[in-house]
């Protein structure tokens, strides 16, 4: 007489478990939806609208739980009006979103390694042969913050990545010259971008607004900055602050590699 119970319990702890199996790959995919939208905003000022959200969703169940309900009720009503502002205000972003989705796998990892030092290499390339010409360079690399603040101080450009196109940015009757030039993975993002100059005392006195700004941008974000004298072609690298110097091409090289390699 106890064996049906025997079984529909087995049932009942299968089914649960099953459940809970469930639930732990649907908490994973929301998971991994939440930081690919995340990354996909970084460094945007939609990434503000988004934090906003989640603040008023926030809000919302905490009025619900202590028992708020006309509060609770005006932020349900202004989530609607607040959704219509963020699609129409970044239209163009989620234009690109679904075109960047759509040329990429969704569980694509990043850039391989030969990539990778592909790019490095073009990068090199250019300030070795601008060195020998004592042409002023100032090259920022994108690593994980967002520099969109400093991109639309400059002029986009959104080329792909070649030591030709750099040369030709930063030679001297070229318009685009001044400023910094912002690089993100294969791609010249922006060109003629102001940087913000450090202001550390410990700097040398010798060191000239190029420099400076090259310093400032890796003291504000964790941007590796490439710097080319004007007077002298010297070749140095600011990261976190500190700057390397007189680097030869191939010093510059392997330290990259060491950044972005892995």
């Amino acid at each position: 007489m106890q064996i049906p119970y025997i079984e529909n319990l087995i049932k009942s702890f299968a089914a649960v478990h099953i459940l809970e199996w469930k639930a732990v790959i649907e908490i994973a995919i929301l998971w991994f939806v939440i930081y690919q939208v995340v990354l996909f905003l970084k460094g945007t000022n939609a990434l503000y609208l988004l934090r906003g959200l989640i603040t008023l969703i926030i809000a919302f169940f905490v009025f619900r739980i202590v028992g708020l309900p006309v509060l609770a009720w005006l932020l349900m009503n202004f989530f609607a009006f607040y959704l219509i502002l963020i699609v129409v205000l970044f239209q163009q972003e989620f234009r690109s979103g679904l075109i960047k989705l759509g040329q990429r796998y969704i569980f694509y990892g990043g850039s391989q390694k030969e990539e990778v030092e592909k790019n490095l290499r073009e990068m090199v390339s250019a300030v070795g042969a601008l060195s020998k010409k004592n042409i002023g360079a100032l090259i920022a690399i994108k690593r994980e913050m967002g520099l969109q603040d400093y991109i639309e101080t400059g002029v986009v450009i959104n080329a792909d990545l070649s030591s030709e196109l750099l040369q030709t940015i930063f030679y001297p009757p070229a318009p685009l010259h001044d400023g910094g030039v912002i690089v993100e993975g294969s791609r010249i993002l922006a060109a003629s971008c102001l940087f913000p100059h450090s202001s550390s005392p410990n700097l040398e006195r010798t060191l000239g607004t190029r420099h400076r700004a090259g310093i400032g941008l890796s003291e504000h974000c964790d941007a590796v900055v490439i710097i080319v004298s004007e007077e002298v072609g010297a070749i140095s690298l600011a990261i976190n602050g500190q700057l390397t110097g007189n680097l030869t091409p191939e010093d510059l090289l392997t330290i990259l590699k060491g950044q972005f390699g892995r």
